[in-house]
């Protein structure tokens, strides 16, 4: 059972950190901000898995024979995910 959550924190954010927050929590696959703010604040080594995980999709991607159109648009949302998780871990 989880404990109960009583505590309130207010965080503001500029459009362009909120934008930034929402694409890293889609690409995170996270249900919530909440969840995902909560996470990220409380187990910070989630960066650098997520890193590992983008890399390795990567190299995945370029190693295949035949890279399709198709899959260089999903590999430059995968190196456009990379970027940004490797600005947030910069910035920590």
């Amino acid at each position: 059972m989880t404990a109960r959550r009583d505590k309130l924190v207010k965080v503001r954010f500029s459009q362009e950190e909120f934008s930034l927050l929402e694409k890293l929590r889609q690409s995170s696959g996270s249900e919530s901000c909440a969840v995902f703010v909560r996470r990220r604040a409380l187990e910070p080594e989630i960066g650098t898995v997520a890193i590992a995980e983008l890399i390795g999709r990567v190299a995945v991607t370029l190693n295949s024979e035949y890279v399709a159109p198709k899959q260089l648009d999903h590999l430059a949302l995968l190196l456009d995910g990379l970027t940004l998780e490797l600005r947030r871990v910069q910035r920590s």
